[in-house]
């Protein structure tokens, strides 16, 4: 069951959107762009490598870019959510930084950061011409922002729920994702069996090694391509030897 109502509003620096059902795009568990996750009903279990939690209706996701987050969803029927998601400009670069510097979860927000996404809500269903509603959904995130720098909130960010084995393990994938890297390497690394890696690894993230790495280049990779850089040498920096298999994932992922 997909997406049984949708609004969208979206400009190449931000884009808005309220649905409900399973997401449209899946194994996006990586993206170059921040966002800010409004989860309205529904089941959803957060799982990211600093925390892993099942969500409470009304709780605010803040996910910066580039890290690795799923949610997991048991009843999709009455998934709701809205998703305001953005990348840094010169403007933004600065204050958002401080404020999405970690995947948090704000489980009882204040009302006035609830209002702002109603707002939105209520500017994306409305008959408004597009232009009006993109500017509304811009002032909107400045507003999220500045509001979330001048009042602190409390947030959780616990990554107790992860073994020590796997904690190492994504350390050392963040470090060296640019070198030849593979269960049996990690393994090595932090002294345990490859078979132990790879069956805590999936068990706690929901995501096998490989995978993870996979994704976590193809992350990358696309950031510097779509900063300028050449496919075939953004494949080379992040660590594909094969070019057209990055090529073959490369357009799977990201069209």
């Amino acid at each position: 069951m997909e997406n049984n109502f949708e609004y969208y509003i979206e400009t190449n620096e931000f884009h808005f959107k309220y649905a409900k059902g399973e997401p449209m795009l899946k194994d996006q568990e990586f993206h170059e762009y921040s966002e800010f996750v409004f989860f309205i009903s529904g089941s959803s279990f957060l799982i990211s490598k600093n925390i892993q939690q099942e969500l409470t209706p009304g709780s605010i996701v803040l996910i910066p870019k580039e890290n690795f987050h799923q949610f997991c969803i048991s009843q999709p029927e009455s998934y709701v959510r809205c998703i305001l998601g953005f990348k840094e400009t010169p403007e933004l670069s600065g204050i958002s930084v401080e404020i999405m510097n970690a995947i948090k979860v704000i489980s009882n927000p204040d009302k006035r950061l609830v209002s702002v996404f109603d707002h939105l809500i209520e500017i994306a269903k409305s008959e408004l011409p597009l232009d009006d509603k993109k500017l509304y959904v811009n002032s909107a995130l400045v507003q999220l922002l500045v509001y979330l720098k001048l009042k602190p909130f409390e947030a959780v960010s616990d990554s107790g729920n992860l073994s020590p084995v796997v904690r190492q393990a994504l350390g050392v994938i963040d470090e060296k994702y640019s070198e030849d890297l593979s269960v049996k390497s990690i393994a090595e690394i932090l002294y345990v069996s490859p078979s132990t890696l790879s069956h805590k690894f999936t068990d706690e993230l929901n995501i096998s090694v490989y995978r993870y790495i996979t994704k976590k280049r193809l992350s990358v990779a696309h950031d510097l391509i779509c900063r300028g850089e050449p496919l075939k040498t953004a494949a080379s920096k992040v660590g594909f030897g094969d070019y057209s298999c990055f090529y073959r994932l490369y357009k799977k992922y990201y069209n």
